[in-house]
């Protein structure tokens, strides 16, 4: 039987997720996962000289999934583009207290963010 138990900050941002929503305008998108299969994440980045200036998330998914983009979305937020790879699933897994099996989920939003960032290396 699966544990329901969240952590507190799995709670938090999933009942007030940071960084929710969509940013308008010139963006740069990145996605990953299938609604189908469960989990969706996509991130909006707003550049600025070679920096994420604004970072905006959605997720479907469990509480897991959505506390999880929301901190990546945030932490992405002044973020040099070429600083690649400070996503560290097992450390994030760590941070939120998530149990092993759902090292999946974290993996969905780490490909959602790689996806993201190279379409903005590329402009």
């Amino acid at each position: 039987m699966e544990d329901l138990s969240y952590s507190a900050l799995v709670r938090e941002r999933f009942e007030k997720p940071g960084n929710a929503g969509r940013l308008l305008g010139d963006v740069v998108t990145g996605m990953a996962g299938e609604k189908a299969h469960g989990t969706r994440v996509e991130f909006d980045f707003r550049l600025r000289d070679g920096r994420v200036e604004r970072a905006r998330f959605r997720a479907y998914g469990c509480p897991h999934t959505i506390a999880a983009a929301s901190w990546v979305a945030e932490q992405a937020e002044g973020r040099d583009l070429e600083e690649q790879g400070w996503l560290d699933p097992h450390a994030l897994a760590d941070v939120l207290e998530l149990p092993e099996y759902k090292l999946g989920v974290l993996l969905v939003v780490e490909d959602a963010l790689r996806d993201a960032t190279s379409k903005a290396l590329r402009i």
